[in-house]
């Protein structure tokens, strides 16, 4: 079975951009059935002020909620996950998320994501939500794109501290990373702007990612957008040691925001290209396309 855990159905336009084809589920159901992908985790979007675009609030499902019910009438396909703002319920960092959580739950919701407010891992606002989710075994799946006007998703410093500590005060929950601040440090980096960005290059050693990953096995990491790709490939022969030797801690997503071929994301041609050259095994690549997905989401066919 193959899992795209990187889903989204929703208008991610900006008024500059509104030649873009947004993301009906007429378009996502079809997509899925044209790249051969069997089910999706569906990421309500936005649910943070850093990440509203404005036509988006005028579509047919400009909520996370309307998204959920969306996706929810398509239960053989979809795989509905919540998402929140940890900033809700007064903005406290005791602020009690368990009845929205249940309520998500009771619509089918099996995660949480992706988390996209503007604030450091370690903030403890992000522990508190982090740690209710765990307490109903919810994964949480979030966006790092880096600080700043413009930008959206948890912040942390080169080196990672902030993930390594929100992952030492929630070590029941299952942390799943993606974006740029996440993925730019499968290398090591040179300063602040690297981690935001796409580096280019080799990988060397590796940077603060495989220490996590070996460390924490509550973490995986989602290799959907350009920043999972880029990640993988900038440097082919680690990246496919890093492929083989994380496999069970990968997880196939795109993070397709439009309909038009221009939002289209290589990452399961380039895998199933892998396997056919016999760069990673058959086990590795059923692992990464949808087991580890079905582990992650406590999810049987």
């Amino acid at each position: 079975m193959i899992i795209d855990i990187h889903a989204h159905c929703c208008d991610l336009r900006t008024p500059g951009s509104m030649d873009r084809v947004p993301l009906t589920m007429d378009a996502l159901l079809a997509r899925l059935n044209d790249e051969g992908i069997d089910r999706a985790v569906m990421l309500p979007w936005p649910a943070c002020p850093e990440a509203v675009t404005f036509p988006g609030l005028f579509g047919d499902m400009p909520d996370v909620v309307s998204q959920i019910r969306a996706s929810a009438a398509h239960p053989d396909r979809l795989i509905p996950f919540g998402n929140l703002d940890v900033r809700w319920g007064g903005n406290s960092a005791s602020a009690d998320f368990r009845w929205l959580l249940e309520r998500y739950v009771d619509l089918g919701c099996r995660g949480i994501g992706e988390l996209g407010g503007n604030l450091p891992f370690d903030d403890p606002r992000v522990v508190n939500v982090v740690r209710q989710c765990g307490e109903l075994d919810l994964p949480v799946l979030f966006e790092s794109c880096g600080p700043g006007e413009g930008k959206y998703g948890l912040i942390d410093e080169p080196g990672s501290p902030r993930l390594e500590r929100l992952l030492q005060l929630a070590p029941n929950t299952t942390i799943i990373g993606h974006g740029p601040g996440f993925w730019a440090e499968i290398g090591p980096l040179l300063g602040p702007e690297a981690k935001s960005g796409y580096p280019t290059g080799p990988i060397g050693d590796g940077g603060s990612l495989q220490r996590l990953l070996r460390t924490y096995p509550g973490l995986f990491a989602d290799i959907s957008a350009y920043s999972g790709f880029n990640a993988l490939t900038r440097d082919p022969q680690r990246g496919l040691a890093f492929i083989k030797e994380f496999s069970d801690r990968l997880l196939f997503g795109t993070d397709t925001c439009f309909a038009d071929a221009e939002g289209r994301m290589p990452q399961l041609g380039f895998l199933k290209d892998l396997a056919l050259a016999g760069g990673i095994t058959d086990e590795e690549y059923a692992a990464i396309v949808g087991g580890n997905a079905e582990r992650v989401l406590a999810f049987k066919a």
